[in-house]
């Protein structure tokens, strides 16, 4: 049932699976972050590349991207805080970004992980005007389109035809915890894992051949940890059975996924 699950909601995805290697390059920590601002008509073209933004005329984003700024982020760089105020909406263009919540025990939970082609905060804007997590860049380099929240809702009244994107970008906000109820209630570790695994590459793995794929993202062992709930020292141990009977290996470049077929066993029925 969680196998259908997560092929059904890759193949409910709108923007493109395979997704240009660029959207995936890091900035070395030591290297200065781009600080240069696109002329308005390019950033109008990169707005609606975003599923949200597709279906307008060029003329009609011009107002909305003079409006928009490009901001690029530091790993662990929180963009905003849990119950703040809803003051602007992100469209990432390059790297990930991760919604978190600190519970009374001041241990950070992962609630949601989004990159390429996702949004962040539209949902706050319809949900009591404040953001439900903190987001916390992943990397260094992550890039967004970012856009002051009254402007899109100006905009959602002005061209009525936003009112079904919008309603799918809300929607792939709470499939992102309903992803996380499927992941931390899958079971053994090796199944959380295998499900965690799973939704990545089905939504941004790149050069799939067969049981091969490679999955273009650096997460570290406590980044893991949070997302399934688990001890770091417990994650270390499967990831190692995993690498050890050659079904993964880790690199600069990422995860690079061998045996999916053995991923997939794993997965509850």
């Amino acid at each position: 049932m969680v196998q259908q699950k997560i092929r059904k909601s890759a193949r409910d995805q709108d923007f493109p699976v395979e997704l240009p290697r660029r959207v995936f390059r890091r900035v070395r920590r030591s290297a200065p972050l781009p600080a240069d601002q696109p002329g308005r008509e390019e950033l109008a073209r990169r707005m609606q590349r975003f599923d949200l933004f597709a279906g307008l005329p060029l003329r009609g984003l011009a107002g909305l991207a003079a409006a928009a700024r490009v901001q690029v982020y530091r790993t662990g760089e929180v963009i905003w805080r849990h119950h703040d105020p809803v003051r602007l909406v992100l469209f990432i263009e390059k790297g990930f970004v991760k919604a978190v919540r600190r519970n009374r025990e001041g241990i950070s939970r992962t609630y949601g992980l989004y990159g390429p082609g996702d949004s962040m905060g539209l949902y706050a804007i319809w949900a009591g005007m404040h953001y439900p997590t903190d987001a916390v860049a992943m990397n260094d380099g992550m890039q967004a389109i970012v856009v002051d929240s009254q402007t899109i809702l100006d905009y959602s009244e002005k061209y009525p035809r936003l009112a079904e994107p919008l309603r799918v970008e809300i929607g792939r906000f709470t499939d992102a915890f309903v992803q996380k109820i499927e992941i931390v209630s899958a079971g053994t570790v090796p199944q959380r894992l295998a499900v965690l695994m799973t939704l990545l590459v089905e939504r941004y793995g790149t050069d799939r051949k067969g049981n091969q794929a490679r999955l273009p993202i650096t997460l570290t062992l406590e980044q893991i940890s949070e997302i399934v709930g688990v001890r770091l020292e417990t994650v270390a141990r499967t990831l190692s059975v995993w690498k050890k009977n050659g079904w993964l290996a880790i690199d600069a470049n990422g995860c690079h996924f061998a045996r999916l077929d053995k991923v997939g066993e794993l997965l509850p029925g």
